[in-house]
């Protein structure tokens, strides 16, 4: 009556069993040892330890005439060792945060090149001619230190300024910000 030890969990049935208010609550209670459903009804009780062995959480352990439940030990290590690992950022994710920033700058030219195309294209569009200040609140969207970006972004040639720096613009050249949109 006991789940199958040697089958690997299904991380969507354990985490359909968890959002269920009552699995957890009775699954918390198989854990430190307690009487599972001491406070639900007889249906919901069953209902709860259904959803929780079906899913590999629990087993079921008859002894002498009567049944307990324990916590199958290893159920969450061995649904994540059946998952695809994530994949590898690549390109300029590599150098971004999950919500879009810069995590650092890379050290290859190249590198670094392709990552501040990617930043003008994002920030200006061809013919945009904006402020210091204007420019500044684009950019804080992937940075803290906007002044650093700002100059990468000039001495690159990727964005121009005015010599006295009152305007801004992009200053890609066509094939340069191709495939960084």
């Amino acid at each position: 009556m006991g789940s199958d030890s040697l089958t690997t969990p299904d991380p969507r049935r354990l985490l359909a069993a968890l959002a269920n208010a009552e699995a957890r609550k009775v699954f918390a209670e198989i854990s430190i040892g307690g009487t599972p459903g001491s406070s639900l009804p007889p249906a919901k009780l069953a209902r709860a330890l259904t959803l929780l062995n079906q899913a590999g959480l629990v087993e079921t352990v008859e002894t002498e005439g009567s049944v307990r439940y324990r916590i199958r030990e290893h159920v969450f290590r061995d649904a994540l060792a059946g998952l695809s690992p994530a994949p590898s950022p690549s390109g300029v994710e590599r150098f971004l945060t999950a919500d879009g920033r810069i995590d650092r700058y890379p050290a290859r030219e190249a590198d670094r090149l392709r990552l501040l195309a990617w930043v003008a294209a994002r920030i200006l569009d061809k013919g945009d001619r904006v402020t210091e200040r204007e420019l500044n609140e684009r950019l804080a969207r992937f940075t803290g230190d906007v002044p650093m970006l700002r100059r990468y972004l000039v001495d690159s040639g990727m964005v121009g300024r005015t010599p006295d720096g009152s305007a801004y613009w992009l200053a890609l050249k066509e094939d340069d910000g191709e495939d960084v949109r």
